[in-house]
């Protein structure tokens, strides 16, 4: 998790945040500073939702229990990924091993043969056993090691592609945690991670913040099915990607709602861009395969809202949220700019 509040956001949180571990009797230790800091900036629910129930239950939060929530809200697919990958290295470290261990003995046995076959040609009175019976044991021997050698060089072929496909998984884990799987937009967590950085680096200027929200999208979905409701968000998505390119960034917020950052933006000029989008969302034509029926009635409301030296992640989004609604209220399939 990334904390992108500037001095004087953070000290704030700390100064909320101490007074409640004090309250509660919290150890003040680097975990529990983490999560009550996380705690009073309301950036994971769920971990407010699970402190709020420990604390009707104990009163305070026990050091168990705050170590899981902080491995489970804080933690988590860092952990995940480095236990995963963690697990595939030890299996390949043992598998190499024992090809090694294989091969050693091989060598040994190779090596035991030379010196036996080289006493029976150095043996008084000539060799011990005739020179054709040694020549085709050093033959044989030769081609055991020259095979054991191969298979071994091959197996640490194969461990390079393992170790080329964890490397691989490890990145597509963190890829994937960033990411939105049906749409291939990054998610909330990103989004929060942006906008902070964004408003609370102290040298930025303004950044203007558009919410999205497929109209009826619920109706739709009882109508048309889950299939054809992902379909239309696919198709939305695409259209963000293609409409916000960096440094702006689209996001799937939750549900049938997306979010656009815009940097360096004014609010009119992205209320513009926005207005764009609403009308080739407003254009999407979906085909159904059984019936042939062709959807047109996919639409979708549109709140923006222009960052205040004042604003947090939350207030922000609190006025394009407010904007949002009002489009919803005055119709749908508009765009509105939060005052």
């Amino acid at each position: 998790m990334k904390f992108a509040e500037n001095t004087g956001q953070a000290a704030e949180y700390l100064r909320q945040a101490i007074p409640l571990m004090v309250k509660h009797n919290i150890p003040p230790n680097p975990l529990n500073y983490a999560l009550w800091y996380t705690y009073v900036s309301n950036r994971v629910p769920e971990l407010n939702q699970e402190l709020d129930k420990t604390l009707t239950t104990y009163g305070t939060c026990p050091n168990l229990v705050g170590e899981q929530m902080f491995r489970q809200h804080m933690i988590k697919d860092e952990v995940d990924s480095a236990e995963n990958v963690q697990a595939g290295l030890i299996a390949l470290v043992n598998d190499l091993h024992e090809h090694a261990s294989v091969t050693a003995e091989e060598t040994k046995n190779y090596s035991d043969t030379l010196q036996d076959s080289l006493e029976a040609l150095q043996a008084d009175g000539g060799p011990a056993l005739p020179l054709e019976s040694i020549i085709q044991t050093l033959a044989r021997k030769t081609q055991d090691i020259s095979d054991s050698t191969q298979r071994f060089q091959t197996r640490i072929d194969d461990a390079q592609s393992e170790i080329e496909s964890l490397k691989a998984e490890l990145e597509k884990t963190r890829q994937d945690a960033r990411v939105d799987p049906l749409t291939g937009l990054f998610n909330r967590r990103v989004f929060e991670t942006e906008l902070g950085t964004l408003l609370y680096s102290g040298n930025a200027g303004a950044v203007t913040l558009v919410m999205v929200d497929v109209d009826h999208f619920k109706k739709f979905n009882d109508t048309y099915g889950h299939l054809m409701g992902d379909k239309v968000l696919q198709y939305v998505g695409k259209l963000l990607r293609d409409f916000c390119p960096e440094p702006m960034l689209a996001v799937r917020y939750g549900g049938e709602e997306f979010a656009v950052i815009m940097p360096a933006l004014t609010a009119s000029k992205s209320a513009e861009l926005a207005n764009a989008l609403r009308e080739k969302i407003q254009a999407i034509r979906i085909k159904q395969k059984k019936s042939g029926e062709v959807i047109s009635s996919i639409t979708a409301s549109f709140g923006v809202a222009e960052s205040r030296q004042e604003d947090s992640i939350n207030t922000l989004i609190e006025r394009a949220d407010k904007a949002l609604y009002s489009a919803k209220e005055g119709g749908r399939n508009q765009v509105q700019i939060a005052p």
